[in-house]
Parts: structure tokens; C-alpha cells; sequence
């Protein structure tokens, strides 16, 4: 028999469909055939699913694109805006809204209330105690409850006793416990080594006669507020004038402001009271300890990645020599900091990521071994060294400042104060290495100190032959002649960040710099400076800036730039025109 062939029935009640005529020989009786050559009607397969398929894809599209512009808006208004925080001088919070989100179906909604409803009931039946109690705390300063210490050690100021939810901002006092040790050399603590490659020579210079005038003695009184003196030994007297001398500088009640520097780190989640020290009275428990020591703090900058929080003089290095004996090192070592480090500083410190790396020597450890060696009547000597004791939480004020003791000889100069390498290239003749090594800092800063002691106070004003460098490429002073890629801001308020000063230039000039410093506060005030990639960009960002020009008294042209708040900022050029 031939091929046969089946005759199937159209879809509904139609007539019966002719297969012959769809097959690919076709139907021979063309139209007197007794079925039907009619296909079905392609208009009703084409059902409403893929209309409503394409509907929905082009609907996910838009919300995908939605998201993609709020986002680029964020990130827009979050160059000037950092997390929301409203803490920036010049401007006003002002972030879009957020993208409205899509209804959630009601099944789900109901889903998830009857699974929190049963969540509550397996709450009551089983134990409340949690390691954390996230429900019913706010998120505390470090240190306070739900958080934890580096080191709990005796010798360090203990933490309060727990009470109430405290509604403001004052910090709670403090409160000494045990004793340490007394015997600062028999700590086993776990130090971390570093030296720094050997860059330039400390060869000392020709010794040249200088014929700037001298310095008048400073007026030996104390000042109102009353601290220790160093007069337990002889060796502690060495040091008496210099420590008076360094606290009668006008920027001493200022830049030691350890009271103040404890309240804004405890109102900005940076530190709380109770993690600082202070240095115990003098007693038998110390008499064998040096008079006097010189120390030297490397700072890099960390972030709390919960408060988005930055410190921006976390240890990271600390370097201790014996005043007794300048060629003892007492302690050299690296500290590994609380939070992540978003800026090591190499350039300036030398220290990279991998140098921190398996370090275990903490601040607490830090403070613990100052606690052991130091009493109130301890000379601490450095150059800025309240920066120092600031970087290690710790309250002393029986200090010798070289930064305090010496001053330039030009007027121009007159208000700053002389770096450490122009302190060792005019009082030492000798030159400093390009990259910063703590225990060389502590030395020189310890003989500039020495130098004064035995000259009383008598010591020739400083020529500032090196101008402080900013820059993270080399990281290197550069000679006298003022870098024209910088421009000074100074006026700033307390509170002030160098992103805020970041933020402030691309928004009203449009010119990105290259880096903001660290901003320098004496008084209410503070200043900073900022590079630029060149000169041109330096000078484009200053002209681009609106707001009244005028010359200051050493005839450098600078802007006054307002604030929201009404108040005004200066950015003034490094150079005169």
C-alpha cells in the first residue's frame, strides 16, 4: 500500500482541515476538495503571554536604568558629601532621595510578619542573653560598652563602671587602678623591629658663624594653671628652665590641650576617656627610671569602617632614647593600629602595608610601657611632641619642646615655627635623611634641647633654609624658594578635615588637588596646605575662587572664601606676585 495519510479536525467547531493540502505534495482536487484549506488564524495563537513578556522585560529594564541613574547621582553628590556627614564646614547636606522601592507582593508581606511572629515566641521560650546587644544599644564610642580593648593591663586608667544610657556627650571621668610594674625593662611585650634603608649621610656640615641676632632669654615664670616640675634629682633639675620656657610659648596652653582633644575624640566615636593614660606622681617606684627620655611617633590614618570615623594620628611607630644616656634606645617598634589604615604614609614614615603585617604590639601595649617609665616629673623631649603624646592618648605636661624653644630669624617666619631639619642644619650642622626615622628625630630633637640647656635659653634665632614639602611623591624638603604648586588655607575651624578642604576646591574651582596636608590647629584656628599638580592648576584654582582679595602683612595675595555658617576661610598664595 502507498504512504496514507490522516485527516485531522480543525481547532473548535470549524470544518475538518485537509492534510494532503499542508503536506509538501499538496492536495490534488484544489477546490472542489470536501475539506478545508484554511490554516488556523495566527492572530489567535498569538496569545496575550507574550505581549505581556515583553511588557515585563521592559519594565525590569526601566527599574534596571532607574537604579543605574540614582546611583550616578549618589555618587556625584557623594564626592562632596562624604556618607552624609554634615560635619563639612561649607556645606549643606543636600543628598537626593533615595529610589522610591517596589511594592512588595502581599503574600510575602504576610509571610514574613507570621515569621517574625513565630521568631518573638522562640525569643521568650529560650535564653535573652546575647554577646551582643544590638537591639537596645546604640552604636557606642570605641572602648565603651560592646567593644573591646587592645590590652587590658594594670596600669592604664580603667574603664566606668557601667551605668544608665548617658544622654550627652560628656566623657566620664577617670579613674586610676592597679599599679603596673615598676620595672619598665622587665615587660615582656611583643615588639616589632624596624629600621629604614640607609638613604643620606648625617655627616656634619661646615661650621659657619652666624650672624643673626640672638634670642632673648625667655621669662623664667610659671603660668597660671599649675603642673609638675622636674626637681625630684638633680638630673630632673637639668631640665626645669627648659620645660618652664616651653610652657611660657604662646601656643603652649593651646597645642597641650589634652582635656580638649579627649572631649572632640569622644564626641566624634574616635576614643573615650577611659582609653588614655596619665602619668602617676613621682615615687620610689620610679627612681631608678631615666630623668628624662626623647620620643618620636610615626602617624598614619585609620578609618572605623562601622562610623566611617577617620583618626588621623593613629601609632604606627614609636621610638623611645634615653635623655640619661643618648645612646641607649629604650623601646623602637611598630604598633599595629585599632582600625584599617587608609593612608600609611609611606612617603613621609617609610612604613608600607606589609611592614604592619603580623605586628602585635598595640597602643594599649605602648601606653602600658610609658606608664611603666614615666612619672609626673618625667622630661619628655621631642619636636611638636604634644603630637606625639596626642598619637599615644597620653596626658603629661612636664615636656621640652624644641618646636617651642627656637624661632626664625626672618619676620616673615616669625609666627611658625622652625622644622627639625632646619633645627639640625642650623643648631647640629648636620643633615637629616629625606624619609622620616623616629629614633633619628628623637636624638636630633634630644640634642637641639641639650644645646639649649647649656646655652640657658641664650640660642640664635633658625634660618629657614629648608620649606616643608607635602608631597607623596618623594616625600623630600625642598630649598628655600616656595613651592608655587601650594596654596595655604588657613581661618579653619575646629572639626575641620582635610576632605572637607578637598571638597570645597573641586566644587568651586573645578581644579582636583593633588593632596591636602594635615591640618595644623593652634587656637580656634587651623591651617593646612594643599598641592596641586602644577603650578598652573595652583594658580587656576585661585583665580577661579570668588571672594575678597587682599594682601596679608608679608604681601602675599589671598582670598576670603565663606562658609555656610556665614563665617570665612583664607586660601592664600605661597609666593608674592
Amino acid at each position: 500500500m502507498g504512504k496514507g495519510y490522516k485527516l485531522t479536525s480543525a481547532h473548535g467547531d470549524g470544518p475538518k482541515q485537509c492534510a494532503f493540502f499542508f503536506s509538501s505534495q499538496g492536495c490534488r482536487n484544489g477546490e472542489n476538495c470536501k475539506f478545508s484549506h484554511e490554516a488556523n488564524n495566527p492572530a489567535k495563537e498569538a496569545s496575550a503571554p507574550k505581549a505581556m513578556s515583553v511588557s515585563s522585560s521592559s519594565i525590569c529594564s526601566s527599574e534596571s536604568e532607574g537604579q543605574i541613574i540614582e546611583e550616578k547621582r549618589a555618587g556625584a553628590y557623594a564626592s562632596l558629601v562624604s556618607n552624609g556627614d554634615d560635619s563639612n564646614p561649607f556645606f549643606a547636606v543636600t543628598a537626593p532621595p533615595p529610589p522610591t522601592p517596589a511594592p512588595t507582593p502581599v503574600k510575602k508581606v504576610k509571610a514574613a510578619e507570621q515569621q517574625q511572629t513565630e521568631t518573638r515566641k522562640k525569643r521568650k521560650k529560650s535564653d535573652t542573653t546575647t554577646p551582643f546587644d544590638l537591639g537596645n544599644e546604640t552604636q557606642s564610642p570605641i572602648g565603651q560598652k560592646g567593644s573591646t580593648t587592645a590590652l587590658s593591663s594594670p596600669g592604664v586608667v580603667s574603664a566606668p563602671p557601667k551605668k544608665s544610657k548617658q544622654t550627652s556627650n560628656t566623657p566620664p571621668s577617670n579613674t586610676q587602678t592597679n599599679l603596673p610594674p615598676s620595672n619598665f625593662r622587665l615587660l615582656n611585650l611583643p615588639v616589632a623591629s624596624f629600621s629604614l634603608p640607609s638613604t643620606s649621610s648625617n655627616k656634619p656640615t661646615e661650621d659657619k658663624t652666624q650672624s643673626s641676632p640672638q634670642r632673648p632669654p625667655t621669662p623664667q615664670h610659671e603660668p597660671a594653671k599649675s603642673y609638675p616640675l622636674p626637681t625630684a634629682t638633680p638630673a630632673h633639675l637639668k631640665w626645669h628652665s627648659a620645660v618652664l620656657a616651653t610652657r611660657s610659648n604662646p601656643s603652649y596652653a593651646s597645642a597641650f590641650a589634652f582635656e580638649r582633644t579627649q572631649q572632640y575624640e569622644y564626641s566624634e566615636g574616635i576614643s573615650s576617656p577611659h582609653q588614655w593614660i596619665q602619668s602617676r606622681p613621682y615615687g620610689s617606684w620610679c627612681i631608678n627610671n631615666p630623668a628624662s627620655i626623647a620620643i618620636d611617633c610615626e602617624m598614619c590614618e585609620t578609618k572605623d569602617p562601622v562610623t566611617n570615623k577617620s583618626d588621623t594620628k593613629a601609632l604606627c611607630r614609636l621610638s623611645i632614647v634615653n635623655g640619661d644616656n643618648p645612646s641607649e634606645v629604650l623601646l623602637d617598634t611598630l604598633v599595629k593600629p585599632d582600625w584599617p589604615v587608609v593612608d600609611y604614609r609611606t612617603w613621609v614614615n617609610g612604613i608600607k602595608k606589609e611592614d604592619l603585617d603580623g605586628v602585635q604590639f598595640t597602643l594599649r601595649h605602648a601606653q602600658m610601657f610609658m606608664n611603666t617609665l614615666c612619672s609626673d616629673q618625667t622630661v619628655i623631649v621631642g619636636h611638636a611632641v604634644h603630637n606625639d603624646l596626642l598619637a599615644l592618648k597620653m596626658i603629661h605636661h612636664c615636656n621640652v619642646d624644641t618646636a617651642m624653644l627656637y624661632t626664625h630669624n626672618e619676620e616673615e617666619h616669625a609666627n611658625s615655627t622652625p622644622s627639625l631639619k632646619n633645627l639640625a642644619h642650623g643648631v647640629l650642622k648636620k643633615a637629616m635623611p629625606d624619609v622620616h626615622d623616629s629614633v633619628n628625630d628623637a636624638a636630633v630633637a634630644l640634642a637641639c634641647a641639650e644645646h639649649y640647656v647649656s646655652k640657658n635659653g641664650n640660642v640664635e634665632r633658625i634660618e629657614k633654609v629648608f620649606s616643608r614639602s607635602h608631597s607623596r611623591v618623594d616625600g623630600r624638603d625642598r630649598l628655600k624658594s616656595a613651592d608655587t604648586s601650594m596654596l595655604l588655607v588657613h581661618r579653619l575651624p575646629q572639626g575641620s578635615q582635610p576632605s572637607h578642604i578637598m571638597d570645597m576646591l573641586l566644587a568651586f574651582t573645578f581644579v582636583k588637588p593633588k593632596n591636602v596636608a594635615e591640618i595644623i590647629f593652634s587656637g580656634k584656628h587651623g591651617k593646612c596646605h594643599v598641592e596641586f599638580s602644577t603650578k598652573e592648576h595652583a594658580e587656576l584654582a585661585y583665580l577661579t575662587l570668588s571672594g575678597d582679595e587682599h594682601e596679608d602683612k608679608t604681601g602675599k595675595k589671598q582670598k576670603r572664601v565663606k562658609m555656610k555658617n556665614g563665617d570665612y576661610v583664607c586660601v592664600r598664595k605661597m609666593k608674592k606676585n
